[in-house]
């Protein structure tokens, strides 16, 4: 009988060291979920380069299919410059696992609006944002590093030098 208990217990033992081995990889997976990289929105005309900053994840055009230029910013001194570099993820907060809340810019309209960030799995960011009682969103899809700044194609050509960060300068400061 004293066998069989010590075998219980040693298969007891593993089981725990497993259990906790499981455990400790999942918390590991869930601390280490992180929006930051590049990001192609759904309808594929832009790449958003997220980072991490002072107060919260901020993300602006790092790419454009057809270059465009923010011509409906509330701030007249805003209107008519280039969208690239223009942040539109502000402030994104974490407010449960792989979701952070905060506010999103959309040129088209030249409003901020409270959105969520949500990382569905490492390649997939869900949007989703409501206006009074109307709801929407889109998911956005990681570029692969070597995808993320390319070059003009021609012999000799480098890299494209790293982007400006998009984290606002002093505290309070807002640049869309």
């Amino acid at each position: 009988m004293a066998i069989r208990d010590r075998k219980s217990l040693r298969a007891f033992a593993l089981g725990l060291t497993a259990t906790g081995a499981a455990l400790a990889l999942s918390a590991a997976t869930a601390l280490a979920a992180d929006p930051t990289g590049v990001w192609l929105t759904a309808d594929q005309t832009a790449k958003i380069r997220v980072e991490k900053c002072a107060d919260g994840y901020w993300g602006g055009i790092d790419w454009e299919k057809q270059a465009g230029f923010d011509m409906k910013n509330p701030d007249p001194s805003k209107r008519g410059r280039p969208l690239i570099g223009t942040p539109i993820l502000m402030a994104m907060k974490p407010s449960a696992a792989n979701k952070w809340d905060g506010k999103v810019y959309n040129p088209k309209e030249g409003n901020t609006w409270d959105v969520s960030i949500i990382l569905e799995d490492p390649s997939r960011l869900k949007l989703q944002g409501c206006m009074l009682i109307f709801c929407g969103g889109e998911t956005w899809t990681r570029v692969a590093d070597q995808q993320q700044r390319g070059t003009t194609g021609a012999a000799g050509a480098t890299a494209a030098p790293p982007p400006h960060s998009v984290c606002p300068q002093g505290a309070g400061a807002r640049r869309h």
